[in-house]
């Protein structure tokens, strides 16, 4: 019997760092890949056009207003025919015992689930480091960390539809009930992380860009190494097209000298204003 697989939702702008990287890490786990780039400027939309995969269903589409983009993903899960929808950023990337992991939970407990929480390592600097686990945690089913939910199952969450505007937009269901702020034995928690770049240069104009929404989480501070046995996406170390941009490089030695006198700022703000 034939893997029932998820349909990955991805909405992207100026992402040409880790977009390879990203839809690469789960083309092969996705039953149709729904990407909408909502006016890129770097190299996005022509890494996107590179990978030739019949699963691909990509539209430009450019947008002036932050509620657009709720209007974006709204549109995916109208367009989506299977259960299970797979939000996915341009700047997260999964290592494929994730994947594995996701695909298994769906066909074996997919039935009785309303969705997947996903552990996220938030790197910092480069692919080797990240923020520490108490800086900017989530609250999500009495549990505190890094983590969101990433998939949800159409079928169990009758009527699922946007509220909000970006990035604060939410899926709520037919009663107008957020995911949220549903039973935690009906979702599940993941054992792998994946890893997002929100902090790292995902663009190579820049790591602040004024004209995309939302981009402004730059970060240079230490935050630690990854923990023993982190599993770093595969992928980051797969062969790539030339014009891609490779993401292995270390943290400079400029990055360490900014980060060692930028965090002991940062970390007494954190003690006196909690």
């Amino acid at each position: 019997m034939r893997d029932e697989l998820p349909t990955v939702h991805m909405v992207v702008k100026n992402e040409d760092r880790f977009i390879w990287y990203a839809l690469s890490s789960v083309l092969p786990f996705a039953d149709t890949v729904l990407i909408t780039d909502t006016g890129s400027t770097d190299k996005t939309v022509s890494i996107i056009n590179s990978i030739h995969s019949s699963k691909i269903k990509f539209e430009q589409k450019q947008i002036s207003h932050a509620s657009d983009v709720s209007r974006v993903r709204q549109k995916q899960i109208d367009e989506t025919t299977g259960e299970w929808i797979w939000i996915v950023d341009g700047d997260e990337v999964y290592p494929r015992k994730l994947c594995e992991e996701i695909v298994d939970v769906i066909n074996k407990r997919g039935g009785r689930l309303e969705g997947i929480v996903i552990k996220r390592i938030e790197l910092l600097g480069d692919i080797y480091h990240r923020q520490d686990e108490s800086v900017g945690a989530y609250e999500l089913f009495g549990k505190k960390g890094h983590f969101a939910i990433r998939l949800l199952n159409k079928r169990t969450i009758p009527r699922l539809h946007i509220e909000g505007i970006y990035p604060l937009e939410g899926y709520y269901d037919g009663n107008g009930v957020e995911v949220i702020g549903k039973k935690a034995n009906r979702y599940y928690w993941s054992k792998e992380n994946l890893f997002h770049c929100v902090y790292l240069k995902r663009s190579t104009q820049g790591g602040k860009l004024q004209d995309t929404f939302n981009r402004n989480k730059y970060k240079i501070e230490k935050g630690e190494p990854l923990p023993q046995g982190a599993i770093i996406p595969e992928v980051f170390f797969a062969k790539h097209p030339p014009f891609v941009p490779t993401v292995t490089n270390r943290r400079s030695r400029i990055f360490e000298l900014i980060a060692s006198l930028i965090t002991p700022v940062r970390q007494f703000k954190r003690r006196v204003f909690p």
